[in-house]
């Protein structure tokens, strides 16, 4: 089921390519959900795929954080709902929220960019979204925060050589992927003690096939853990906050 105005959702299955060990549905995965909903969302406005490739653009995701109550387990049924806010000058606002029946199972914020192939600059956002959208669902009440980009002399967790199935039509590292990287970095078990309920990700640059990062790790002083990925100059190229 869909709605054409500021607002999309749509039933998806919990399907066995979807989960951890555990027969949960995976971080990385619940990541993947939301990007497609919002390209499916894009769509219906003629800047999906199809039709940012005419215009020569193509959508990049600068920072998101999510909340996760629970995940659902394999073969469930849920409903996705994906929604947008005004957008300004520069960027827009992506939100969304995964539910099974009435309980919300996780929700989260985004913050999206468009840019141009051909310079490899960013395009204003006017005139993208049709003017006769009613923007009338609130934001999540998750706050977007920075994280630090110095990591020099932090712990490394782990390394990883960017491959050719991470690569996206943007022609770089796709987003999710990062945060499959990072969570690599951890066994299976590790992953079950962090019990992730908060996570922030922030996408600071651009990263290409057969190029390896370093993933680098600090406590914060509320005893999150922040981690960053550095590139082979040393410089930061995504950043997470973990809680």
């Amino acid at each position: 089921m869909s709605e054409m105005g500021c607002r999309y959702r749509r039933d998806v299955m919990i399907l066995p390519s979807m989960c951890d060990s555990d027969s949960k549905l995976s971080i990385p995965a619940a990541f993947d959900m939301f990007q497609n909903m919002a390209t499916l969302h894009a769509d219906h406005f003629d800047i999906g795929p199809a039709g940012m490739s005419r215009r020569n653009y193509f959508w990049v995701i600068t920072r998101i954080v999510m909340h996760f109550d629970r995940m659902p387990s394999m073969m469930d049924m849920t409903e996705m709902l994906t929604w947008i806010q005004p957008a300004d000058r520069a960027k827009s606002e992506r939100d969304f929220a995964l539910y099974a029946g009435d309980e919300k199972l996780f929700e989260g914020r985004s913050i999206w960019a468009v840019m141009s192939h051909e310079t490899g600059r960013l395009v204003p956002m006017a005139g993208l979204f049709p003017d006769h959208i009613e923007f009338d669902e609130p934001a999540p009440e998750l706050p977007l925060s920075k994280i630090g980009k110095g990591f020099e002399g932090c712990r490394e967790i782990g390394t990883y050589t960017i491959r050719s199935v991470d690569i996206d039509l943007g022609g770089h590292m796709n987003n999710v992927n990062y945060i499959r990287a990072m969570l690599g970095c951890f066994t299976s078990e590790q992953i079950r003690e962090l019990n992730i309920r908060d996570m922030e990700v922030q996408f600071v640059s651009q990263s290409y096939e057969g190029s390896t990062l370093s993933f680098r790790c600090r406590e914060a002083d509320n005893g999150s853990l922040e981690i960053g990925a550095l590139n082979e100059e040393g410089k930061a190229v995504f950043l997470a906050r973990l809680s």
